[in-house]
């Protein structure tokens, strides 16, 4: 009885401590150095993926920022839009803030969704690209992979030259072996997987999230902020990202 006692309370606090990781918040901070021929102000992004059902707090956000990208899933069935509204709101008095679909956010009603972003000015990326801080050789580059078109690469990169600087954010870090010739991304911005979520060791159904500098890029896939149907994490704490982007001169022609 003793030892099934000692069983019962190990995984309550097992429980319990998942919960916790589940609705942590843990900031990552890192610096980035992107190649560029034409040098930009140094920037603070914030991203944040999977928010899903969480409350975005204030008191999380009591640094400098310049630029906010959700990475998708910043909602899903059931979840109020007004906690929505909420969060939008709160992150749109920081930096302006652009949006890509993940798979969960269409669980909503669309149109109201957009009413919400076009409100409080919220840019969505759909298969675009757009200039950042008026620097037409910085750019930002959105996928709609959840809309399933077939030319969504296309349409993403249309405007992009070799010379551009490129941050990529698509919901699925699926996407990035994509990111090849005729295309090409410095750094690349992901979430979807939620880094497994519970992990067992070095196991996990995914990878866990981690910032990785590759040859000739970087890649950042989030464990994301919140979760879906099972609010639990272990291996993998809740996270959002500051990055700190700043540039290093290449030679690109």
């Amino acid at each position: 009885m003793k030892y099934l006692m000692r069983i019962v309370l190990a995984a309550i606090a097992l429980l319990v401590f998942m919960v916790r990781n589940a609705f942590s918040e843990n900031l990552v901070k890192k610096t980035i150095k992107l190649p560029t021929q034409k040098k930009f102000r140094p920037f603070n992004l914030l991203f944040i993926a999977d928010v899903h059902r969480r409350i975005i707090k204030a008191e999380s956000l009591n640094f400098p920022i310049d630029i906010i990208i959700i990475g998708g899933d910043l909602v899903e069935r059931g979840v109020p839009l007004e906690r929505v509204a909420n969060n939008i709101k709160l992150l749109s008095a920081y930096a302006p803030v652009y949006f890509v679909w993940g798979n969960n956010d269409r669980e909503v009603d669309e149109t109201s969704l957009r009413k919400i972003f076009d409100y409080y000015g919220v840019i969505v990326m759909d298969d675009i690209s757009v200039p950042l801080f008026g620097n037409d050789q910085l750019r930002l580059v959105g996928l709609d992979h959840f809309a399933y078109k077939p030319n969504g690469f296309e349409n993403a990169f249309r405007d992009v030259k070799k010379q551009d600087t490129v941050i990529f954010v698509s919901h699925t870090p699926f996407d990035f072996w994509k990111v090849k010739a005729p295309y090409s991304a410095d750094l690349l911005l992901a979430g979807h997987t939620h880094g497994g979520q519970i992990r067992i060791g070095p196991f996990g159904m995914f990878r866990k999230g981690a910032i990785e500098w590759k040859r000739n890029r970087v890649e950042l896939i989030s464990n994301g902020f919140g979760t879906t149907t099972l609010h639990l994490r272990l291996g993998a704490p809740a996270e959002f990202h500051l990055l700190t982007i700043t540039h290093s001169i290449d030679a690109r022609e």
